[in-house]
């Protein structure tokens, strides 16, 4: 059970993430862990997948339940990983 006296006294609970952000968080993770280990790596992932394929994985994952939300869900990721390489890129090029 919480001691709720004890509770009160620690650190305030985190907000909740929207979706979007615990996937760009996640992503810019596996693209950090993913560019240590194979430079430019990320951009190639990135541009291996299309917005109709991150449709068909919405769409048969049962993450997007009609067509239009896949397509609107994978561009939502599309976008994600876009600003994930900025991102990725950005440091690389601080870092040298």
């Amino acid at each position: 059970m919480l001691d709720m006296p004890a509770a009160a006294e620690g650190r305030p609970p985190a907000p909740p993430r929207s979706a979007a952000g615990l996937l760009a968080h996640v992503l810019r993770d596996l693209a950090l862990s993913y560019e240590a280990e194979c430079p430019g790596g990320f951009a190639r992932f990135r541009q291996a997948l299309s917005v109709e394929s991150l449709a068909v994985i919405a769409r048969f994952t049962g993450a997007a339940t009609s067509d239009e939300a896949a397509y609107a869900l994978a561009r939502q990721v599309h976008e994600t990983l876009l600003d994930v390489e900025e991102d990725v890129w950005a440091l690389h090029t601080a870092a040298h």
